[in-house]
């Protein structure tokens, strides 16, 4: 249980886990921070900076690796005849389409929906949307990237004078997870999705190129995207992306001072 950001700051240079570390060796330590302290704002700029990338980082990869898991296998899948499927398979498709929304059940469309948000596009829209981890709605709920409370309802804060219900997370890793589920289901998202497509096929999935399908995402539209694409080129967000986990050294971080 840590207190205070400082200290976080300090457990990752005890372990020797800096941003130039990681590009050099494309290997990411399994340190995941459950949720942000309260004082990233006492930090001087650089030392704010550099642990909010490092803070989050882990967690964006461990979802994407969940998300490639899933797409692994439906690949897999796609290779023999559904009539060779057996009943769990048949389920587990089904299941799958449920879950993001799709009503043909084709694995084709279910890799359209299925895939990962790069990691540069994630810190960056992190970092625009919790002013790097500081604001209240990131503290308090874990919310990083301005989810509103979706129609199912869930756990929210509420803005001064409770008009609007924004989306409270029990952890960094659920706040990631949904952020990325939003994308990759709701349909404003769609021409995302056709884009990443593209790039995937071009081998040019990066998050520099793929913010620019987030023109609904705020109502800032253009300087939105305008705004991300410069946070991902001044703090070389997309230098990342070939990073991998290492997990045979996982762990967890929690602050204790949110309540």
């Amino acid at each position: 249980m840590l207190h205070s950001a400082k200290e976080l700051i300090a457990a990752f240079d005890d372990n020797d886990y800096q941003l130039t570390a990681v590009e050099q060796s494309k290997t990411l330590p399994s340190y995941y921070v459950e949720n942000l302290p309260s004082d990233l704002n006492a930090l001087p700029v650089s030392q704010k900076t550099t642990g909010f990338i490092r803070l989050l980082l882990p967690t964006i990869k461990a979802v994407n690796e969940r998300i490639l898991l899933v797409r692994d296998e439906l690949n897999r899948l796609s290779a023999k005849p559904k009539s060779q499927w057996s009943e769990a398979e048949k389920r587990w498709v089904q299941t799958l389409s449920d879950s993001y929304a799709i009503q043909s059940g084709e694995i084709a469309e279910l890799l359209l929906h299925i895939d990962i948000i790069p990691a540069g596009m994630v810190l960056a829209q992190g970092i625009d949307e919790s002013g790097w981890g500081t604001s209240h709605f990131a503290i308090a709920g874990n919310n990083l990237y301005g989810e509103h409370l979706p129609h199912d309802g869930g756990k929210f804060l509420t803005t001064p004078g409770g008009h609007v219900k924004v989306a409270a997370f029990s952890d960094l890793y659920q706040s990631t997870a949904s952020y990325m589920h939003n994308l990759n289901t709701t349909r404003a998202y769609k021409e995302l999705r056709l884009l990443r497509q593209q790039l995937r096929t071009q081998e040019k999935l990066t998050g520099y190129e793929l913010v620019q399908s987030l023109l609904h995402y705020s109502s800032r539209g253009q300087a939105y995207v305008d705004n991300l694409r410069a946070l991902i080129k001044r703090h070389r967000l997309d230098d990342f992306d070939q990073s991998r986990l290492n997990t045979s050294d996982s762990v967890r971080y929690r602050f204790s001072d949110n309540g």
